[in-house]
């Protein structure tokens, strides 16, 4: 039960905000740099997120890579990946892996990780190869030593604790693409680990990946919107 609530709420809480859609619906968007600036309880509303796009794409990037933008970078970060323009895979990918001094802050943390899940918001829009196989490959934890991402989580005790945590939410990011490929990527982590190492890390997220498993399919078969919309429906049943 672990696992589906973890999935449940890091994919329909964090970066859906349902409930919030129907207070910001319009037939206009506001502007994409007012939108990400505004403050999100319950996550990046996806239905608004998705009403940007690929014209929007180059002041998203230019506000990722502003300093004086920290504190609205989750969201910027997550919007790219809703719109699924391909140009935002490289910077998404060289933001996550740059390296800061000392620990980070909340904000850069979240922002940070949360590029995982956006990259799979993204595969979901434009089918990436390239987003495809970076998610793929930082499903195993060792990925993140051999791309000497070295910056240190707040929230996380050593490096492995943190590998372990960005390797999960990539799972999770595998799970939002709906892809053919990211559910032979998931199986594959149920196989019979070949070392101590693989071995310890599917025992840590066995429930989590059975979960993305059946995320997955669901997303496969009825698009993101409707999915969003049954787990909002089911979460506040739940509440």
């Amino acid at each position: 039960m672990k696992g589906r609530v973890l999935v449940l709420w890091t994919i329909g809480t964090i970066f859906f905000g349902w409930q919030m859609s129907g207070l910001l619906s319009a037939e206009q968007p506001m502007d994409v740099k007012e939108f990400v600036r505004r403050i999100f309880i319950e996550g990046v509303p996806y239905e608004e997120a998705r009403k940007y796009g690929p014209t929007d794409v180059p002041t998203l990037l230019k506000m990722l890579a502003d300093p004086k933008e920290e504190a609205y970078r989750t969201n910027i970060v997550v919007t790219l990946g809703i719109i699924g323009d391909e140009r935002a895979v490289d910077p998404l990918i060289a933001f996550l892996g740059q390296d800061v001094k000392g620990t980070l802050s909340h904000s850069e943390y979240t922002a940070k990780s949360s590029v995982l899940m956006a990259l799979g918001y993204l595969i979901n829009k434009s089918g990436s190869k390239k987003a495809l196989t970076y998610l793929r490959d930082s499903s195993d934890p060792a990925v993140w030593a051999k791309r000497k991402v070295n910056w240190a989580s707040p929230y996380h005790a050593s490096m492995d604790d943190r590998n372990v945590q960005l390797s999960t939410m990539a799972i999770l990011g595998l799970a939002l693409s709906g892809h053919p490929s990211a559910a032979e990527a998931l199986r594959s982590l149920q196989k019979p680990p070949r070392t101590k190492a693989a071995e310890k890390f599917q025992a840590q997220v066995s429930q989590v990946v059975t979960e993305a498993l059946k995320a997955h399919e669901m997303i496969a078969k009825q698009g993101l919107a409707e999915y969003y919309r049954k787990q909002g429906l089911e979460m506040r049943k739940g509440g």
